[in-house]
């Protein structure tokens, strides 16, 4: 899931503002046009998963603005894809290295960490991307940041990163189930069930959803929920730890 979130963040790299040279001056805008319409076709390219065409638009675009850091940033994304793990990160840094206040690269950089089981890091670098408060993509990193927050064993910090992702956009789906489970788990299965009806609302029916609805239904007593939750989760996924869960406490 992570990974399918690093692309869908990454390919926001074409609506960033105007291109600037790392000493914070913008370049004419010819040159802006055309860096930022190789940029285009590369992600393009990239959304159909022609990486060897979407490298190919990416050197172009070096080629005319060696130091621009969505482009770098986009390269690390081609290569991650590619399974070129070391390439990337020499991309991403290179990208955190010419814009450092850029909320976007962070978060991709830090999804990208995240993919590679370097939890600590991600925290790190998704932390610095959540600082700014003009970032349209604010509530999808604090929900990455929750997410990083649980891998490093840090419940109080995840659920004060999920609070604020469904704070700054209500119907973020990652952080609605999260929260779902976390307010399960004190007891307090009022404010669970709320969060579980939001996040069904808005998000697709996931073995982590479907599991919490069988328990929401038990414990409110929706026989007919608990039995249509318990029959999802086995009909699509047999296979979940979640399921298991399930045949266990039958």
């Amino acid at each position: 899931m992570i990974r399918i979130l690093l692309l869908l963040l990454a390919l926001l790299v074409s609506s960033c503002q105007s291109m600037k040279t790392p000493n914070g001056e913008s370049t004419d805008n010819g040159t802006v046009e055309l860096v930022q319409r190789h940029l285009d076709l590369a992600i393009g390219y990239l959304r159909n998963r022609d990486y060897q065409r979407a490298k190919e638009k990416l050197a172009k675009a070096l080629d005319i603005e060696p130091k621009n850091a969505d482009v770098h940033a986009t390269y690390g994304l081609v290569f991650q894809l590619e399974g070129e793990t070391d390439l990337a990160e020499e991309y991403f840094k290179q990208a955190v290295r010419y814009d450092p206040q850029s909320a976007q690269i962070r978060n991709s950089y830090g999804a990208f960490l995240f993919s590679e089981k370097r939890f600590d890091e991600a925290v790190e670098q998704l932390s610095k991307a959540s600082e700014d408060r003009f970032y349209p993509n604010r509530p999808m990193v604090f929900e990455n940041l929750g997410v990083a927050y649980n891998r490093i064993g840090d419940p109080e910090k995840a659920e004060y990163a999920f609070i604020r992702a469904t704070q700054l956009n209500p119907q973020q789906p990652r952080a609605l189930i999260e929260m779902g489970e976390i307010r399960f788990d004190e007891r307090n299965y009022v404010e669970s069930r709320d969060y579980y009806r939001r996040y069904s609302e808005v998000g697709p029916s996931t073995a982590k959803s479907l599991w919490l609805c069988v328990r929401l239904g038990r414990i409110f007593e929706d026989n007919n929920q608990a039995a249509s939750c318990s029959e999802a989760l086995e009909g699509i996924f047999p296979g979940s730890d979640e399921y298991q869960r399930y045949k266990e406490s039958i």
